[in-house]
Order: C-alpha cells, then sequence, then structure tokens
C-alpha cells in the first residue's frame, strides 16, 4: 500500500462523516469561516511563509486559481495536515503561522477537488480529506503548486472569478511586512493584467514595499520596522512599524544619504494589527501597525480575548517604547513625529492603553521629548512657553531664574498648532508649564524693594535680589528691548 493510499483509507471514515446530513454543519462552518471570501489566499501565502518561501505566486483564470511557491516540499506530516480538519501538523509548531486544518478548507468554498503538485508527493482532493494520487509533473522547477478549479456548484466560476480578483486587487502593502522569508508575491489575472508586490531590505530597520501593474510601479511605501523575539517561543517574533513619506522635493529614496533629509514618519491611517497578516476587524486605535503571534478569532479577523494574548502586549508595549531611542538616534524624533504617538485624549482599547502608557513613561524618564533646543531630553526636565519666551532666555538663564540650576532643566519642543495630535501628546507629558506671567511675576518679585520670601532658608529678605540684579544688569541692551516686547496675550 502506498503513503497516498494508506491516508486515504484512515481518512474514510472522517469523510463519511463529513458526507452526513447530520453533520453537514461541518463544511458550511469551514467554508464560511472568514469575513470577506477570497481570505483563503492569505491561508495559502501563510503555507508558503511556513515553508520558508521567498516567492509566491497566483494565476487567476476564468475556471481555477493556480499557486505556486518556491518552499519546502511537502512531508508525510504535509499530508496528513492538509487532509484533516481542524487539527494541522506543522513542524516545530511554536515557529509557524498557518495551518493545513480548518483554514485551508476554506478553499473548498470555491474548489471541490484541489490539486497539489510537490517534489515529493502529487494528488488531488477530493470530499475535503480524501487524496488521490496524480501523475507528477516535471515542468515545475522543484517549485509546489496548487490548482483549485472553480467547480463548487454554490458557486458559479463567475463568482468565484471576481471575488478572487478583488481578493488579489486588495492585497495591502502590509501584506508583506511582518514576514521572515517571503519577499515577493506575483499575480496574473487571465493575459490582461499582471501584478507584483515585493519588499526590498534597506537597513535594520527601514523597508520598502514596492506595487506594480503591469511592469509599472504604481505604489511604493516606506516603513521604519522594529522587531524582537517573544519570550519563551524565540523564533517569533513581535513588531511594530511606522509608516515613512518623503520630505518635500524628495521623490526617489537614495542609500547613500541620511534617511532623515529624506524621509519623515507619518500617521498610518489606520493602524493596523497583523497576526503575520492584517486581521481586518480589529481596531487598536494607534496610528502605527502591530504585529503578534496572537491567538486570533477562528476567523482569524480579530484577536481574540484570552489571557494568553496579554503578555504579548506587554511586549509591544516595551518594543514600542525602546524603538523610540531608535527613531531618535535616526534623526526622526521630531515634533512632527509627535502627532503618530497615542495622546491621552486618543480612544484606545483597554488592551492597547498599556502601549500609550509605556511609550509616556519612557518620553518622561529617557531623553526622547524634542526640545526648544533641537536636542532631546526627558519631559519630567522641561518647561513649555510661548516661543518668544524661550528664544528669551536661554537654558542657562532658565535653569537660573527658575532655581533649577542644579537640574538639567530646558524649554520643551512647541507644537506647530494648538489642539493638534501633536500638542495633545505633549499635554500629557510630565511637562511644566513655565510662561510668560510666571517670568513676569518672578521680575517684580525678585527687584522688589519689599521684602522677599527666601525658599532655600525659609526667610525673608529686604529690597532687591543682588544675584537676580546682577544678571539683569549683564544683559546686553538688546536683550532688554526684547524683554520690554515679548507678548504675554
Amino acid at each position: 500500500m502506498t503513503f497516498l493510499n494508506e491516508v486515504y483509507t484512515k481518512r474514510q471514515k472522517l469523510a463519511a462523516v463529513l458526507a452526513d446530513e447530520d453533520y453537514s454543519g461541518i463544511r458550511a462552518i469551514v467554508e464560511e469561516l472568514y469575513p470577506d471570501r477570497a481570505h483563503f489566499l492569505f491561508e495559502l501565502l501563510q503555507n508558503a511563509e511556513d515553508q520558508n518561501a521567498t516567492e509566491a505566486s497566483f494565476e487567476l483564470r476564468p475556471d481555477m486559481l493556480i499557486f505556486e511557491h518556491d518552499g519546502r516540499p511537502f512531508d508525510e506530516r504535509d499530508v496528513w495536515g492538509i487532509t484533516n480538519i481542524g487539527k494541522g501538523t506543522r513542524r516545530d509548531q511554536e515557529d509557524k503561522i498557518g495551518r493545513f486544518g480548518v483554514g485551508f478548507k476554506a478553499v473548498f468554498a470555491y474548489s471541490e477537488t484541489p490539486h497539489i503538485w510537490s517534489p515529493t508527493f502529487c494528488f488531488k482532493i477530493t470530499d475535503l480529506v480524501l487524496p488521490t494520487a496524480l501523475p507528477p509533473r516535471h515542468d515545475l522547477d522543484n517549485k509546489t503548486r496548487f490548482e483549485f478549479p472553480f467547480n463548487n456548484s454554490k458557486k458559479s466560476p463567475t463568482v468565484a472569478f471576481e471575488e478572487v480578483d478583488a481578493g488579489l486587487c486588495s492585497l495591502a502593502e502590509t501584506t508583506l511586512l511582518f514576514l521572515s522569508h517571503l519577499k515577493t508575491i506575483h499575480w496574473r489575472v487571465c493575459e490582461d493584467l499582471t501584478g507584483k508586490v515585493f519588499l526590498t531590505q534597506h537597513s535594520e530597520n527601514h523597508v520598502e514595499v514596492v506595487r506594480q501593474n503591469n511592469g509599472k510601479v504604481a505604489g511604493n511605501s516606506h516603513f521604519l520596522k522594529f522587531d524582537g523575539p517573544v519570550k519563551g517561543l524565540e523564533k517569533q517574533r513581535v513588531a511594530v512599524a511606522f509608516a515613512l513619506d518623503f520630505l518635500p522635493n524628495v521623490e526617489v529614496f537614495d542609500a547613500a544619504k541620511p534617511l532623515a533629509k529624506q524621509l519623515r514618519i507619518i500617521p498610518a491611517n489606520p493602524g493596523r494589527v497583523a497576526v503575520f497578516f492584517p486581521a481586518e476587524k480589529e481596531t487598536s486605535g494607534l496610528r502605527f501597525h502591530l504585529h503578534a503571534p496572537f491567538v486570533p478569532e477562528l476567523s482569524r479577523a480579530s484577536i481574540k480575548e484570552s489571557p494568553a494574548n496579554q503578555p504579548l502586549f506587554e511586549q509591544l508595549a516595551n518594543l514600542t517604547a525602546s524603538s523610540l531611542h531608535r527613531v531618535r538616534d535616526l534623526g526622526l524624533l521630531t515634533a512632527d513625529f509627535l502627532s503618530v504617538l497615542p495622546n491621552p485624549q486618543d480612544s484606545l482599547p483597554d488592551r492597547y492603553g498599556g502601549i500609550r502608557s509605556a511609550i509616556v513613561e519612557d518620553m518622561n524618564e529617557c531623553s526622547l521629548t524634542p526640545t526648544h533646543s533641537r536636542s532631546h531630553a526627558p519631559a519630567k526636565y522641561l518647561l513649555q512657553a510661548k516661543a518668544s519666551l524661550k528664544d528669551l532666555l536661554s537654558e542657562t538663564d532658565l535653569a537660573f531664574v527658575t532655581g533649577h540650576e542644579e537640574e538639567p532643566i530646558q524649554w520643551a519642543i512647541g507644537a506647530a498648532q494648538k489642539n493638534s495630535n501633536a500638542d495633545r501628546f505633549l499635554c500629557g507629558l510630565a511637562i511644566n508649564e513655565w510662561d510668560i506671567d510666571d517670568f513676569v511675576e518672578l521680575l517684580s518679585e525678585k527687584t522688589s524693594d519689599g521684602f522677599r520670601f527666601l525658599p532655600e532658608s525659609s526667610s525673608y529678605a529686604h529690597g532687591p535680589d543682588e544675584k537676580f540684579m546682577d544678571w539683569l544688569s549683564e544683559k546686553p541692551l538688546e536683550w532688554h528691548q526684547r524683554l520690554y516686547s515679548v507678548d504675554s496675550s
């Protein structure tokens, strides 16, 4: 008995149960599992990623869909897995994302007889679980090929074609963003349209995803991506990705030039959450993209409320906060970037709130918050005021007049627009207001002939503060002219 005959024999009982009218709901579940009908395209791509494929392709014909990848050929465990329901046989399961169980069965909404050619096994599947040998093909260059004839009686070939066509056309730039192996996806629709999406790694954190239609660039997206291993599952990764856009007058990326001279971080609208591929119905409320090997809902359209996911949210929070240090070092942690970060007025689901908290904590405690002098400092050592006062008082002046000479006190950067996302974010940090009214009050107190309270000795003194008067007297005439022109309104 050949191996495929052995599998066929053992799967006959399962096939009989699935054919029984009393259990017809099982097939309905696997056929109607996903929120969009062509979601099985992602199941195929997940399988290719699991097999370490670097390239995959779709060919859509009026009567069938063809899928190929250059990954590892089928082995016996793969055959057992693809002919089962609800239980995959992933090797090194902790390192894989796809499963040949329920997910693959979504193709049966389109095809009653999937055909599979791999360098090791060639077979078709009938009745969801029964494999039958096919003659091998020698024209595939060691690739694995799937063919899905559109022969499900519940869905006409025309409808099947239209749904798969729409699925291929909607492949987003984030499709490849969080994968480790798969870098290129090709597709062809009849003889009329060809498409391609591919990822280029420009540097450790900078990636570009390019989309082509009929050989011409239809769009490209740049991202700053950071990732790290999952604790206890070291070959899995959590990741965060910030969208990038060209600066004015820059049209093409030049690897020889600094990133900050060409690109800036912009809000992603919306920020996507992925379990390798986008979870279409998951809403984070954030303006950047996240990935983790979450336990998803059965449809994979959203993240399951599960205690198993909580450590992943915590790791994402830590990763996002730590990524800010690298963003700063690349020269991209600017006032504009603050509009990408979650502010107190953003409505975030509870499980994403920890990401905001981690960001705020690091901005408060570490040298990350942009300053008026174009450096970065902990927000807890920053003061906020109108630009005119910031220009009048240097950092040395500010430390002297506020009595913070032992602390690295500085001016915080100001948002370009009040009530903008950047302004709201700054207001949520531990930055204290110390503006023109405070300075005028200080001037009045320090230069008064009356009694002054001395906090350092808890006593009173009479007359102007001599040190303060010396400081004032050292200022040039031009400085005093600017002082009188400071607008307190």
